[in-house]
């Protein structure tokens, strides 16, 4: 296939411009109703959602980060008393990632701004321009991994 003759026509780049748009419209959420928090901050939230008390690797290896940075963020989070790392039972090597009631309340604000962004976001599409959509995506993510 021929490259795209422009910006507007480049999938890879709309994709990307429309994750800086949407993170940066999040973060303006956020802040409007006084929430003091990153959207990496958000992505550990929004994870630890569908499964909490999970280690540090999976965090990792479930939102595409280094362990680097999920450690760093990690550390603020767990300063700001959102979060607690306990020793892993199975593993004494290994940390435990789990919400505080803190982390639980602010999980619950931001999960829901979120999910009104994202109903904004998907409003004027069809379910099955939905469903192409995310096939489309995940096709060439997986042609990348």
């Amino acid at each position: 296939m021929k490259s795209p003759g422009s910006l507007e026509q480049n999938i890879v780049y709309l994709a990307g411009e429309f994750t800086h748009r949407f993170h940066r419209a999040l973060t303006t959420a956020f802040r409007r109703q006084g929430l003091n928090l990153t959207v990496e901050q958000f992505s550990i939230l929004a994870l630890l959602w569908y499964k909490d008390g999970i280690n540090q690797q999976e965090i990792s290896e479930q939102l595409g980060r280094d362990k680097t940075t999920i450690a760093r963020v990690l550390n603020t989070m767990e300063k700001n008393q959102l979060v607690r790392r306990m020793t892993d039972p199975r593993d004494t090597r290994g940390k435990l990632v789990s919400l505080t009631a803190k982390g639980k309340s602010l999980q619950k604000k931001t999960v829901t701004l979120s999910a009104q962004l994202y109903e904004k976001c998907v409003e004027s599409l069809t379910p099955s321009e939905q469903k192409a959509g995310i096939s489309v995506l995940l096709k060439m993510m997986n042609n990348i991994s």
